[in-house]
């Protein structure tokens, strides 16, 4: 390879200094590999082939991760339930709250704890159990009378009532939580 590049820089030499047609007729035809550039544009699919990495836009799909669960609980409502009470109490906020219920004095069992729609106590003692989620229910077992049951509720913007008794609906009571 290096001969015919002495060759071919003879021959341009010999071509620019008046040297017959004759030697100079070979060097155009060894020119012709200098053109092998040509395969230089070959990077052009290699630039091409950079569009699929913008298929990237389905990270932005990210979005979901703002709907992360709730931190948890706003906070504690302490309530105590005896039969034939009502209490009305309420919340800084809607959201999801930890009700941390006491009964005492109950001579029946078990004592069914059970979220309710109704918002005020005189719609819970006109309806009874008609608000009330009959499938999504705490159970208490009274000892002595008392029983004590934690669990969270999700308070909405207009409030809800807890309704608790047992099954014969021989002792009931409830509260209602509003929000401020």
């Amino acid at each position: 390879m290096n001969v015919r590049h002495a060759l071919l820089a003879s021959c341009l030499v010999l071509a620019s200094c008046g040297a017959s047609d004759t030697e100079t007729a070979p060097a155009t035809t060894t020119a012709a590999p200098a053109t092998t550039a040509a395969p230089a544009t070959t990077a052009a699919p290699a630039t091409t082939t950079a569009a699929p990495t913008t298929t990237a836009a389905p990270t932005t799909t990210a979005a979901p991760t703002t709907t992360a669960a709730p931190a948890g609980p706003l906070g504690e409502v302490e309530i105590l339930l005896y039969p034939d009470g009502g209490l009305e109490t309420s919340v800084s906020s809607a959201g999801l709250w930890t009700m941390n219920v006491t009964g005492t004095d109950w001579t029946v069992a078990p004592i069914f704890v059970l979220n309710c729609t109704a918002t005020d106590i005189a719609t819970l003692v006109r309806t009874g159990t008609n608000t009330c989620d009959l499938t999504q229910f705490q159970m208490g077992m009274p000892s002595d009378g008392a029983f004590s049951l934690s669990f969270d509720v999700m308070i909405p913007e207009d409030g809800l009532c807890i309704g608790a008794g047992d099954q014969g609906q021989v002792e009931s009571a409830g509260v209602c939580i509003s929000v401020d």
